[in-house]
């Protein structure tokens, strides 16, 4: 049966980079890397794409096939550690029960229990970054975790010879795709912050928020805005960083990204009046009964394009607030 975890990720989302659970490698019975920031430190080192297997084994019958006819077995280990960097966040009961130090624990065994806790955190995190709403799901990624593409663990991958055959069809894309990695250190700011957005544009809206080194970086080096992208690449920061400021509880950060955006003369006449409308929104969704400071974000939305396709239904908010 699938596995819908949306109810027990939601609060533990708070950043894009997660702690590390330590110095010390780890690693499940497969030879799968448990920690994030340890799989992307050792993918990049190696220069090794990335794989990310999403499970509650044991819970389901897909989750359970793909780790027993998959993960499990000494020809994967041999097959797949070398030429990737596997991940395997799991989220049985199994996974659990490890986050629990047993009674009258000694300091090890509550060391290890704080441990197994900090992974299935920072994996719950994960998975929604993911958009992982089922499991199992499978990702591939760049060395640098740059989403590349989800596989199709549901219907295509139920043994080893079914993912060696579809991850066969993918190796012309990762060539490509660390090739667009590689443009984005070349040339002049133009070249790079251009490479930028062809990888930009390359990925899915929903696995963007990965991309946030790149974006900073875009951000970082075109203080004159030489390549003409500067505004969308700020605008791609505020509103990254707002989803995960608002995600973590801290709306006046949130609300704050998109106000600093809205002022940079770089954005876009009506990228501007969607970050004052976004500010509002923002506000007016956390409940806020602060009204006027709702109001004053409509207004100034209105004001800077009062001709726009979004100004009628910004004055009809506005209406709407001004009655509360």
């Amino acid at each position: 049966m699938k596995k819908n975890i949306l109810s027990f990720i939601s609060f533990f989302l708070c950043a894009l980079l997660f702690m590390s659970c330590g110095q010390k490698l780890l690693k499940d019975q497969y030879g799968c890397f448990l920690d994030y920031d340890q799989t992307i430190s050792y993918a990049s080192k190696k220069n090794k794409p990335i794989l990310i297997f999403f499970t509650s084994q044991g819970d389901d019958e897909k989750s359970t096939q793909v780790v027993n006819n998959v993960l499990n077995g000494e020809s994967f280990k041999k097959s797949f550690a070398s030429k990737y960097a596997v991940l395997h966040a799991d989220f049985s009961q199994n996974t659990f029960e490890k986050t629990l130090a047993p009674e009258n624990a000694n300091d090890q065994e509550v060391e290890e229990a704080n441990t197994y806790t900090n992974i299935l955190q920072n994996n719950y995190k994960l998975a929604i970054l993911f958009n992982v709403s089922q499991m199992p799901a499978v990702f591939l990624c760049s060395p640098q975790g740059y989403v590349i593409d989800r596989l199709d663990a549901e219907k295509t991958i139920n043994s080893i010879e079914d993912l060696q055959t579809l991850l066969d069809s993918k190796k012309e894309e990762i060539k490509n795709f660390n090739s667009m990695v590689s443009q984005t250190k070349k040339g002049s700011v133009s070249n790079k912050v251009e490479a930028i957005d062809t990888i930009y544009n390359a990925t899915q809206s929903e696995y963007r928020a990965f991309l946030l080194p790149l974006v900073n970086y875009a951000v970082e080096i075109d203080t004159d805005n030489t390549s003409g992208l500067a505004g969308k690449f700020i605008l791609s920061k505020a509103e990254i960083e707002a989803i995960f400021a608002y995600s973590s509880g801290d709306v006046e950060s949130a609300v704050q990204k998109y106000l600093v955006a809205a002022d940079n003369k770089f954005v876009k006449t009506e990228d501007k009046q969607d970050c004052f409308y976004k500010a509002a929104y923002l506000l007016a969704y956390s409940d806020s009964s602060d009204y006027e400071t709702i109001v004053y974000y409509l207004e100034m939305a209105y004001k800077i394009a009062p001709e726009s396709s979004k100004a009628e239904s910004i004055q009809k908010a506005i209406e709407y607030f001004k009655d509360k």
